[in-house]
C-alpha cells in the first residue's frame, strides 16, 4: 500500500497526517513546536516534535509503514532551498524514509489546504502572520511573515502584545480605560505588571503572549472600545498583506478567493467581519471564503501531487470525511 505523509509544523504545535492513495486519512498525530530550526536547541526540538507527532499518527493508524511514497513538510520559519530547510532535511532523513520529500513553509501547505489545491490567497494569523497566493497560471507571491519585531501584523502575538500595552496604559492612566486591565492578568495568571518583567527575562515564550489575543477579541466582542480598535487594526493589517499579494498576481476573471487560516480566527465574526470589509475595500473581486481543509491536509495534497496522484473529487471527499472522523476520535 502507498502511504503519504503531510506535516504542518509551527510555533505552537506540530501535526502529522497519514493517508493512502485513495485519500483516506489513516492517522493524525500531534507534537510540540518545531519551528526556528537554527535557534539554540532548535534541531533537537524539531526532531522531538516530529518524532512524537509521527509516532502518534502511526499509532492512531495502527500501521508502521517502513517508507512513504511522498512526504510534504510545511514548517514555520523555513522556506524551500534555504539553509533551515537543509538542516531540517537532516532531521527528517533521520526519522523516516520517503521516495519524495518536500520541505517548504507553513503558508504553502495552508494555501493548498484552504483552497483544496486551487488558486487564490491564504492569509494566516497564528502566533505570527503571513499571506501567500497562487494565481491560475501557477505564479506565487508572498507578503508579511517578517517575524514579531519586523512584521506579523494582525497576528496573535501582535494582538496579545497590543492588549498588554493597552492594559498597562489603562493602569498608568496614559490610555483609555479598558476591561483588558482586568482580563489580561486573569488570562495570564499573574499580576499585570509581572508580564513585561517575565517576558524580558525570557520566562514567557511568544506563544503565551499570543494566547492573550483571545482576551482581546473577547473584549472586542463585548463592546470594549479599546479592544475593538485593536481588532480593527489587526483586520486592516491582515487585509493589507492579502491585498499586496493579490496585486502582484494575475486573476483573469477578476475574482480571487481569500481564505483566513490560523488560531486568531477562532474569534469568528469579531475579526472576520472587519477583515472581509477591509479586503473588499482594497481588492475589488476578492471574496473571503472559509478554508476547505486544515494545513496538514494541504500538506497531504502536495505530497500526493508530487507523486502524480491527482486531487479528484472522490479523493477530496474522502479526505474531508476521514479527517473529520479521525479528528473527532
Amino acid at each position: 500500500m502507498e502511504y503519504f505523509l503531510g506535516v504542518d509544523g509551527g510555533a505552537t504545535s506540530t501535526t502529522c497526517a497519514v493517508c493512502d492513495r485513495d485519500g483516506r486519512i489513516l492517522g493524525i498525530g500531534h507534537g510540540g513546536p518545531s519551528n526556528h530550526i537554527l535557534a539554540p536547541g532548535g534541531e533537537a526540538r524539531a526532531r522531538a516534535a516530529i518524532e512524537s507527532a509521527l509516532g502518534n499518527a502511526l499509532a492512531a493508524a495502527g500501521a508502521s509503514p517502513s517508507a512513504f511514497d511522498a512526504a510534504q513538510f510545511g514548517m514555520t520559519g523555513i522556506n524551500r532551498d534555504s539553509e533551515p530547510a537543509r538542516v531540517f532535511g537532516r532531521v527528517v532523513s533521520s526519522l523516516l524514509t520517503a521516495r519524495i520529500t518536500q520541505i517548504d513553509n507553513d503558508a504553502a501547505v495552508a494555501l493548498a489546504g484552504a483552497l483544496a489545491g486551487g488558486p487564490g490567497v491564504v492569509v494566516i494569523a497564528g502566533t505570527g502572520s503571513v499571506a501567500l497566493g497562487r494565481d491560475p497560471s501557477g505564479r506565487e507571491a508572498r507578503a508579511g511573515g517578517w517575524g514579531y519585531l519586523f512584521g506579523d501584523e494582525g497576528s496573535g502575538f501582535a494582538l496579545g502584545l497590543g492588549g498588554v500595552r493597552a492594559a498597562l496604559r489603562a493602569r498608568d492612566e496614559t490610555g483609555g480605560p479598558t476591561v483588558l486591565e482586568t482580563m489580561i492578568p486573569q488570562r495570564f495568571g499573574a499580576d499585570l505588571g509581572e508580564i513585561p518583567l517575565r517576558y524580558y527575562e525570557g520566562r514567557v515564550p511568544r506563544s503565551e503572549i499570543a494566547a492573550l489575543a483571545s482576551a482581546v477579541t473577547a473584549a472586542a466582542a463585548d463592546g470594549d472600545p479599546v479592544a475593538r480598535t485593536l481588532v480593527d487594526d489587526a483586520a486592516e493589517g491582515l487585509a493589507g498583506i492579502a491585498a499586496a499579494v493579490i496585486r502582484r498576481l494575475t486573476w483573469p476573471d477578476g475574482t480571487v478567493a481569500v481564505a483566513a487560516v490560523g488560531g486568531v480566527f477562532k474569534a469568528g465574526p469579531t475579526l472576520l467581519a472587519p477583515l472581509k470589509a477591509a479586503i473588499a475595500a482594497r481588492a475589488a473581486g476578492a471574496v473571503l471564503v472559509p478554508p476547505r481543509f486544515a494545513p496538514a491536509v494541504g500538506a497531504l495534497l502536495l505530497a500526493m501531487r508530487a507523486a502524480g496522484v491527482r486531487p479528484t473529487p472522490e479523493r477530496l471527499a474522502l479526505l474531508a470525511a476521514t479527517w473529520e472522523l479521525r479528528s473527532a476520535a
